[in-house]
């Protein structure tokens, strides 16, 4: 809507627009607020994995190490 479409609501359409608005922005927080904690929940699932990974990395980490320090003397 235009600013001269808002110009020509009643008070009483102007007043149900902004609370239909707010309502519909309630809404979308909800939602907002819900994809949040969802996708905290599948990382929370996936954590297992995700510490797999970072210790296979270490252990690779450690046996190149390993292989220099072997290497160096």
């Amino acid at each position: 809507m235009t600013h001269d479409e808002y110009e020509s609501l009643s008070t009483k359409k102007l007043k149900k627009l902004i609370k239909q608005t707010k309502l519909t922005l309630n809404e979308l927080q909800e939602e907002l607020d819900k994809r949040k904690i969802d996708n905290q929940h599948s990382e929370i699932d996936h954590l297992e994995d995700h510490m797999e990974e970072v210790e296979h990395g270490f252990s690779n980490f450690m046996t190149f190490l390993k292989d220099v320090l072997k290497e160096k003397k």
